[in-house]
């Protein structure tokens, strides 16, 4: 069957229609989430800048599963069943390890190949246009295949080895549904071709290091500094992570090391004086920021909203204690906020903090009981980090952006990488850097970070992690990477990642656990999948 080549709502409605006709496409989502796909639209540089504007709003669509859902909810520090609020919470299957075939937590590899569709169709419409210029579709097609890579290593971290999808079969020519059925590739492949992807988005880049050389939008699009930042994380990772037949491979941790360095000296970045001020919504794509997904008042709002409490349905306001003893009478001003605490992290992340943290108070708000003798007794926290802001009409809305990339976190990643090279100095140097700055005025030496042994700066290094990026999506990858020892067991195994004292996962029955299952419809609907291994 072919896509006749009309216009292009028409285009997209047969091809949304030939999707759900074909097994494999529906499986795999691959229509593209827009309307470009006929070629009669690839005329104009505009259309080009409109489809880049597309691309990073279903970015930002897909931003809460890949921070909340594959970052955050499995590092053992949410709690489940039922908030302090008195609400039910969200994700506590997922929190809770429940994975087995018929558990998979998110479907169709959550919906991500839609999203490498709309990549691969500006790949094959602009690479070799003529109708823009030279130098600006070269670094539009450096974020194009910069995002290819973000998106496949969420695929590859979670899943291992996944499908392939790098042309746009689906869009042009025979809808032959043998022609569309894809296996997993293995994860050296995907590997590699996260590294392919990678290269070439620098090299599209080139010597552009602006975060906003055609006034789009200041690091709210994808840019070199956001490439190299993420090489050093998959870098990283694959210096530490053996993955299927892809084994580690300690020499990236020079590529990831050197691709870091540069986002610190070629970028004109600056940790922010105060730790709150990152997360201001006034003070959005400030010094500190790579790369962030924003959210406007009328376009865009985040779910932060669920991680506080509600005055209306909620048990903890006018019925809870301050720190102070005073009573909890909405201290974030969220009425008609439409805000309710469906998570929570639990009472042991929060005891991480020494109260001359700035990062304590600007990331939670803390409400507490009083025992009979009027003493308090902890409840439970609410997370007014990434709070957004009273608007005009005096409600408080969700505008805060998400970062996925700013400059603390490239410091720590570093004192990682020093760690595995053994250079203890460097490890104190970039532990250091952060500290000094969440401590501020408070800052003495007994809260100057000392180097021991590997494990004890790996521990370290997650402590600091732990306490500098909650609610951005760093745990679960940083305890699956993390080990304590070089090449040994991950900290997902160990009780020192735990804050309960039990190993999140057990690595006797759990260890495929590690990677995620693929949900049954999905299986049902390609024979040429198989099953993550384990499952």
């Amino acid at each position: 069957m072919k896509i006749s080549k009309i216009t292009i709502f028409s285009s997209l409605l047969m091809l949304l229609f030939a999707a759900t006709s074909t097994s494999c496409s529906d499986s795999l989502d691959l229509g593209p989430i827009d309307y470009y796909g006929s070629e009669s639209y690839w005329k104009t540089e505009a259309h080009a800048e409109g489809y880049i504007d597309g691309i990073h709003k279903h970015l930002r669509d897909a931003a809460w599963q890949h921070t909340i859902t594959f970052g955050e909810l499995r590092g053992g520090h949410y709690i489940t069943g039922t908030s302090g609020d008195g609400s039910s919470v969200s994700g506590g299957s997922i929190a809770s390890q429940n994975f087995d075939a018929n558990n998979t937590g998110v479907s169709k590899f959550g919906d991500l190949y839609g999203r490498i569709t709309n990549l691969n169709l500006f790949i094959a419409r602009v690479t070799d246009a003529d109708f823009i210029g030279e130098a600006k579709k070269n670094y539009f097609l450096g974020m194009v295949h910069g995002l290819r890579a973000f998106y496949y290593f969420d695929l590859y971290r979670t899943y291992g080895g996944v499908p392939l999808r790098l042309g746009i079969e689906v869009i042009d020519g025979e809808l032959d549904p043998t022609k569309l059925y894809l296996p997993r590739a293995t994860p050296a492949e995907v590997m590699t071709q996260i590294k392919s992807d990678l290269q070439k988005s620098l090299e599209y880049f080139g010597n552009v290091n602006s975060f906003n050389p055609y006034g789009m939008g200041n690091k709210v699009y994808w840019n070199k500094a956001a490439t190299e930042s993420l090489i050093g994380e998959v870098y990283l990772w694959n210096a530490k992570v053996t993955t299927g037949n892809n084994t580690a491979n300690p020499d990236d941790l020079a590529v990831a090391k050197q691709h870091l360095l540069n986002v610190v000296n070629n970028y004109g970045l600056s940790l922010q004086n105060n730790f709150a001020d990152v997360f201001d919504a006034t003070k959005k794509a400030n010094s500190e920021i790579i790369f962030a997904i924003r959210f406007d008042e009328g376009e865009a709002t985040n779910a932060f909203g669920q991680y506080v409490y509600n005055i209306g349905t909620g048990q903890t306001s006018n019925s809870a204690y301050l720190e102070d003893g005073s009573l909890f009478v909405d201290p974030l001003q969220v009425a008609g906020a439409g805000s309710m605490q469906r998570y929570e992290y639990v009472q042991g992340l929060f005891n991480k903090f020494d109260v001359e943290d700035s990062r304590r108070d600007a990331t939670f708000l803390a409400a507490y009981n009083k025992d009979e003798e009027g003493n308090l007794v902890y409840r439970g926290t609410h997370v007014r980090k990434n709070i957004g802001l009273i608007n005009n009409s005096g409600i408080r809305v969700w505008i805060g952006d998400m970062v996925f990339y700013r400059l603390s976190w490239v410091y720590l990643t570093l004192a990682e990488i020093a760690n595995m090279e053994g250079d203890n100095a460097k490890v104190e140097e970039y532990i250091n850097i952060v500290r000094e700055r969440a401590y501020g005025d408070n800052w003495a030496p007994e809260f100057e970070f000392e180097a021991g042994d590997f494990t004890a700066n790996e521990l370290a290094i997650l402590a600091e992690k732990d306490k500098e990026f909650v609610q951005e999506g760093q745990r679960w990858w940083d305890i699956r990477r993390m080990t304590l020892t070089k090449g040994g067991k991950p900290l997902v195994f160990t009780q020192q990642a735990s804050f309960n004292g039990v190993p999140i996962l057990d690595e006797a029955t759990e260890a495929h656990k590690l990677l995620w299952p693929i949900d049954r419809a999905l299986l049902d609907n390609d024979d040429a999948l198989e099953q993550t291994p384990g499952y």
